[in-house]
This record gives C-alpha cells, sequence and structure tokens, in this order.
C-alpha cells in the first residue's frame, strides 16, 4: 500500500513535468505563427528560449504564492474569483514577456502590453489555473480517499480488539462471576450489572464503526465497564471523574477513553494487591482539549505486545484523523501513570 508521503513525492514530479511539457508546447504555437522563410534562426530560438524561461519562472513563483496563501482551501466560488482575477493580472506579464523579449532580440518598438497579447496570456494562465488546480483539487480528494480507507481499515481493527477485549474469556467469566454473587445478595444490583455489561457490548459494536462520538457519549461505555469492575474489585478500586461540563459536547475518536481505562485497571491497579485510584480528566487548555488517564502504579519500561498494538492504534488514529494537530503523551509522574491526548478544539 502508498504512504501519504509517496503520493507527495509522485505529485512533485508530475508538476515538473506538465510545467516543462506545458509551456514547451505553447512555445511550439508560438514558433509556427512567428517562423519565416529563413527557418529556425538564432534570434527566433533566443526570442522562444526567453518565453519559455521566463513563463517558467512567472508560473512557479506565482505557484508558490497560491500555496503560501492556502487558495486551496477557499470554496470553489472565491477559488473561481481569484483564479479569474490572476489570470488578468498574469496575462498582463505574458503581453510583458513577450514584447520585452522581441524588443531585445528583434529591436521592435512595440509597446509591452498590447491588447492581443494580453488577452492571448489571460486566456493562457486562465488554462494554466483550471489544469493546476482542478490536478491539486483532484490530489485532495485523493488523499482525503486514501485516508479514510486507512481509517477504516483502523477502525475495523479496533473494532475487532474491543471485541477481543470484552469478550475475552476471563473478562467475561470474571463479569458473570460477579454478577451470579450478586444474585441473591442484592437482585437488584445484579439485574443492573447485566445491563451494564449489555451496554458495554452494544455500545462497543456501535461505536467503533463511527469516525468521532461526543465525550459524553464515550463516558456512558466508560461509565458502564467501570461499574462492572467495581463490582470485581470492590474497595480497591477507586474512581475520580474531573469533566468539565463544556467539554461532554467534544468530539473525540471512539474507544479512546474505554482503550486507555481498560489498560489502566489492566496493567496496572489490578496488578497491585491494595488496589489504586483511577483518575479520568478533561477540560480545555491552551487551545486544546485536554484528556487525562491516571492510575496507581508504574509504568513499564518493557510494554506488552497487547498494550504496544492499542497504544499504536490510539498514536495511528490520532494521526489520521488530526495530523500533527493531535499529541499523545504516555509518562509515569509522582507515582501514577499517566496517559495524556491532547486534541485541537472547533474540530
Amino acid at each position: 500500500m502508498a504512504n501519504s508521503s509517496e503520493i507527495k513525492v509522485n505529485y512533485k514530479v508530475q508538476y515538473i513535468l506538465f510545467q516543462s511539457i506545458g509551456w514547451g508546447v505553447l512555445v511550439a504555437i508560438i514558433a509556427l505563427f512567428n517562423m519565416n522563410q529563413d527557418g529556425f534562426t538564432f534570434d527566433l530560438m533566443l526570442f522562444l528560449l526567453s518565453i519559455y524561461v521566463l513563463n517558467l519562472i512567472a508560473s512557479h513563483f506565482y505557484r508558490q504564492l497560491v500555496n503560501k496563501m492556502e487558495w486551496l482551501h477557499d470554496k470553489l466560488n472565491i477559488l473561481w474569483l481569484k483564479m479569474g482575477g490572476s489570470s488578468i493580472l498574469l496575462g498582463v506579464i505574458f503581453s510583458m514577456i513577450i514584447n520585452s523579449s522581441n524588443q531585445l532580440v528583434f529591436g521592435s518598438t512595440s509597446s509591452l502590453v498590447s491588447l492581443n497579447d494580453w488577452l492571448f496570456g489571460t486566456f493562457v494562465y486562465f488554462l494554466w489555473n483550471l489544469l493546476y488546480f482542478g490536478y491539486l483539487l483532484f490530489y485532495k480528494a485523493r488523499i482525503v480517499e486514501f485516508k479514510n480507507i486507512q481509517l477504516q481499515a483502523i477502525n475495523a481493527e479496533t473494532e475487532l480488539k474491543n471485541l477481543r477485549s470484552q469478550l475475552n474469556p476471563h473478562f467475561m467469566f470474571n463479569a458473570m462471576n460477579s454478577i451470579r454473587a450478586l444474585i441473591d445478595e442484592n437482585p437488584i444490583r445484579s439485574k443492573q450489572a447485566v445491563t451494564e455489561l449489555s451496554n458495554v457490548l452494544r455500545n462497543s459494536l456501535v461505536h467503533a464503526k463511527k469516525e468521532l462520538v461526543s465525550l459524553s457519549e464515550e463516558m456512558t461505555i466508560v461509565s458502564d465497564y467501570l461499574s462492572l469492575e467495581k463490582i470485581r474489585y470492590e474497595e480497591r478500586l477507586i474512581v475520580v471523574t474531573n469533566i468539565e461540563s463544556k467539554t461532554n459536547s467534544h468530539l473525540i475518536p471512539p474507544l479512546l477513553i474505554q482503550t486507555l481505562v481498560e489498560n489502566s485497571i489492566k496493567h496496572g491497579i489490578s496488578k497491585l494487591k491494595e488496589g489504586g485510584e483511577l483518575e479520568i480528566n478533561s477540560r480545555e487548555e491552551n487551545g486544546f482539549h485536554c484528556i487525562e488517564i491516571k492510575n496507581s502504579g508504574k509504568l513499564r519500561t518493557r510494554i506488552n505486545s497487547e498494550t504496544s498494538i492499542g497504544i499504536q492504534n490510539i498514536q495511528k488514529r490520532l494521526e489520521l484523523l488530526y495530523g500533527e494537530r493531535a499529541a499523545f503523551e504516555l509518562k509515569e509522574l509522582e507515582g501514577k501513570v499517566v496517559a495524556r491526548v491532547n486534541l485541537p478544539l472547533n474540530e
């Protein structure tokens, strides 16, 4: 499978080829209309070469300006207006290139800007704009499609991993045993536990198919999951949540917190005889939606393959969804393991 960097390299190579061939074709057309009985004279070749090189430079600097001003992010109607306006201005430059080259090579006394050359130049650069932005939009759509395919593959992997985790014999065995012990002791709580187990399994399936879910939706799964774990660990598991109310509507990748919470319990608190504390924080901080999962314990320098897959899965999904705008960090701080995710706001 190709990656994004390979596609980008191909695009640069194609740009150079299209530029060279495109202006070469235009110069060949101009040569046909300017050729006389003497054929390709030195002066004519010099004239054509100057047109070729100067237009290559002009169009290349125009491209750099377009990229710097990020025209590709504009709406189509705005982009059309910019293409038309720039074509008119570039038509003036084209006319100046034609006539200045004519003056220098052939000693012509014509003005730098002529109506015919300006109109022809406007047409040429409008065609250049159409080809350039048309290909860029196609290229952008191709990248989006490529990332969507990758994201679908990652989501499918996440769904399978979550199913394996939730349907893990040990998890199911412990959950069902806990529920069975409650049937005689606390029938109402046992019924509630069955509902919670059903909710975890059902919501995990549904949410894993979405690209993004609200924090409140994610916390519904997490709450049911923690309720089941509290039956098992009782006082050994202390849960603290600090959720800023304004972050409840923020969108996050599905099963992000669920995966981190599960790892914290399975590979942290469950290893401690006395148990420990699990803390879930959600807040806005410096323009980011900051999510922190803290658990008692130590960060093992050697992470097993199952934990590594979960962490890599989170990192990959963040990269596909947000690029470099999101960050994931796992560290040990003041006797606790801290998993921190920073997501850009207004996504």
